[in-house]
């Protein structure tokens, strides 16, 4: 924490780092955290370091991303972030794309975990997963190898990938079920389940974040969602908040 003017105290910046596979959720995600800050007035800085996607900078167009996908490009980018956060005390929602070979890399030249502690930045780890087999093993590889293990931690399980017909219980129950996973969450990862949104479509279409399209402002059509698109939204958003509800605090 840290000085805010009047005996407040402003909450510590906090470097939200999206990690797992394509197509678990993570974009959806991250722009969800985004908007939320922005929405209750906080700036945050948007890194996009998936150069398969660039999903985020798509949706944002403020987003920073390295200049090439070469790790040194990639390495100086992240240098120039964590350096911003310092100087600005601002948050970043970064999305490192699978992040393990990054992670391993730049892990060996700064911990960032234990740099976050020096500069008061709060770390935070976001893994996205699908119920897919090799989802759990991305995830298990990068906890394992311990290059950013912070003690704030999300699972993030997304019903929005699960083939139909398939029940959530059925679906993520051998991944809940992995001793990896177990480890994960007795060490103090956080399961959060990110439930399916049937207008996702609609949301994306509009150019409104989540919240605005909750809250009927217009999108590029000039004209707000639909009555119950919004609502379908509100509930998202209200279902995701009460998953994360004693970790509040943690996010960006």
């Amino acid at each position: 924490m840290m000085a805010k003017g009047d005996g407040e105290m402003a909450p510590a910046p906090v470097l939200a780092v999206g990690l797992g596979r394509g197509f678990g959720g993570k974009s959806t995600g991250l722009s969800e955290l985004v908007w939320r800050a922005r929405d209750q007035g906080r700036d945050v800085i948007v890194a996009d370091g998936d150069a398969r996607s660039r999903t985020l900078a798509g949706m944002f167009p403020e987003a920073v991303s390295p200049a090439t996908d070469e790790l040194p490009d990639v390495k100086e980018w992240l240098s120039g972030i964590l350096n911003r956060m310092v100087e600005e005390r601002r948050s970043a929602v970064l999305d490192l794309g699978g992040g393990d070979r990054v992670l391993q890399e730049y892990g060996r030249d700064l911990l960032l975990v234990e740099f976050c502690g020096e500069y008061g930045i709060e770390p935070l780890a976001l893994y996205f997963l699908g119920p897919e087999e090799e989802d759990l093993k991305h995830v298990l590889s990068i906890w394992e190898a311990g290059y950013y293990r912070p003690k704030r931690t999300f699972l993030v399980m997304n019903e929005g990938v699960i083939r139909e017909g398939r029940t959530m219980a059925g679906a993520f129950g051998p991944t809940l079920g992995d001793p990896g996973v177990a480890g994960m969450i007795a060490a103090g990862a956080v399961p959060v389940l990110m439930k399916r949104l049937a207008c996702m479509d609609q949301v994306r279409k509009s150019g409104l974040g989540f919240y605005g399209a909750a809250a009927g402002a217009k999108g590029v059509s000039g004209k707000p969602l639909d009555p119950t698109y919004a609502f379908m939204v509100r509930k998202w958003l209200r279902d995701l908040e009460s998953e994360r509800v004693a970790q509040a605090g943690w996010l960006p």
